[in-house]
């Protein structure tokens, strides 16, 4: 199931090497948020997945004709767990209230005392005890899932846009899921950063394509939802934010690591009411930290158009390498132009480029991050040499001092005005070059 890997997984979530990770107990502010249930309301049916933090299952509440739900509990053997089960809870609720509609229908929670343990007999799940939390069965893929399957982009073509008889491979259809799919991320990170709210766990494993449902007929387009708010930092409580810790996947996350930075970074927790509103404002008005979300969203559209970055491999490599390269994405196109041919690069290059200066902003370094203008400096100089004074170099532009854009400025890019019909005719173009050449007809 999708929320089985995602918010309800935390598998995922790692502390930055060599930084403290956070102690049970240093969490502030946690309440009771969305109870709604007892135990009595929910069936619980069947184990669908398990994470490092908690176990997910499928269940019912048909006392409130909700029908179909998510559940997770926490695995209290794990140190940590519990507590980062309140913190989500209070997240979804936030989310709920403030940015709804960009992740999954968070409905409440219920908690289960040592004493109300229950064996369901019919199937065999134990009800344990702690904070269990329920989402609204809305779908069970998530992008990561979709993303594996040996016949994308045909078969999310066909659950996103309703459409039959989409290839495998098909470049304009690997651009129309690129754009659909980056459009409702940034629509979903706007209104998570317009509550004052950084997910810090963007991934395709936490993207869910979800539908609505009257009976059998769907009644909303689907689209993706945020899940995974376990790593949430929230800016105007100081809820799960601390300026010396971080919590973060490698894979996609930032290589400043924090949310900002450290020397210069306000204990909100410590603060309360208006004091904590004030100081978390003026925080995210001077570093803002919602940049960290929008580079885990360019490596998602990275792997969205290049094929070889899919995989876990060879995202590793990808991302060793564009930090050799100061996170200039131009540079580390140079430095594998033999790798990358114009077959594979398709999406990004359609439009004038439009997709590489789009990935090319989100993947830029903040602008206080010294170690990797050291590394560009370097990597462009490698670049240089053997070129003449008057080949053209696009790269010269690149790393002067600017900021990634924010979720809104990124739904303004014109890379999600970029015609498919442009993709399709450019592979036409190369396929007749390709026969041209084998027919001998270049010479």
């Amino acid at each position: 199931a999708a929320l089985a890997t995602g918010a309800l997984g935390r598998a995922g979530a790692f502390p930055a090497p060599g930084r403290p990770s956070r102690p049970p107990g240093r969490v502030r502010h946690v309440t009771r948020a969305g109870i709604k249930y007892s135990r009595e309301d929910v069936e619980v049916d069947r184990q669908i997945g398990e994470g490092s933090f908690g176990i997910v299952y499928s269940g019912t509440i048909e006392a409130r004709k909700t029908g179909t739900v998510v559940l997770k509990r926490p695995k209290l053997t794990v140190e940590g767990a519990a507590e980062l089960q309140e913190v989500e809870a209070w997240m979804n609720d936030r989310v709920s209230r403030d940015a709804r509609g960009a992740c999954a229908d968070f409905l409440g929670s219920f908690r289960v005392s040592p004493d109300e343990s229950y064996l369901n007999q019919s199937e065999g799940v134990i009800a344990k005890e702690g904070l269990w939390l329920v989402w609204r069965y809305e779908g069970d893929k998530t992008l990561a899932q979709f993303m594996a399957q040996p016949d994308y982009p045909a078969g999310i073509a066909k659950t996103l846009f309703g459409r039959e008889g989409n290839l495998r491979g098909d470049a304009a259809v690997e651009l129309e899921v690129t754009q659909a799919a980056m459009k409702q991320l940034f629509k979903n990170l706007n209104n998570v950063h317009r509550a004052g709210l950084v997910h810090r766990d963007i991934k395709p494993h936490n993207l869910v394509l979800t539908h609505s449902k009257s009976g059998d007929i769907i009644t909303d387009p689907p689209k993706f939802k945020l899940i995974d708010l376990g790593a949430c930092a929230c800016f105007r409580t100081g809820m799960n934010f601390a300026p010396d810790e971080t919590i973060m996947d490698p894979k996609y996350a930032p290589p400043e690591e924090f949310l900002i930075p450290s020397d210069d970074a306000p204990d909100i927790r410590k603060l309360f009411g208006p004091v904590a509103l004030a100081a978390g404002s003026a925080a995210w008005l001077k570093h803002k930290p919602d940049r960290f979300d929008m580079y885990s969203a360019g490596i998602v559209m990275m792997q969205l158009a290049l094929p070889s970055l899919r995989t876990n491999s060879g995202l590793v490599t990808f991302n060793k390498s564009l930090k050799r390269c100061g996170y200039d994405l131009f540079l580390w196109r140079d430095a594998n132009k033999g790798q990358l041919s114009r077959s594979k690069t398709v999406v990004l290059d359609a439009g004038d480029g439009a997709g590489w200066d789009l990935a090319r902003q989100l993947l830029r370094p903040r602008v206080y991050d010294e170690d990797a203008e050291v590394a560009a400096a370097v990597a462009r100089n490698k670049a240089r040499k053997g070129k003449s004074d008057d080949d053209d170099d696009a790269m010269t532009e690149l790393l002067q001092k600017g900021e990634r854009p924010s979720a809104e400025e990124a739904l303004r890019h014109p890379f999600f005005s970029v015609d498919p019909a442009e993709v399709a005719a450019m592979v036409a173009k190369q396929q007749m070059g390709v026969r041209g050449k084998r027919a001998g007809g270049f010479f």
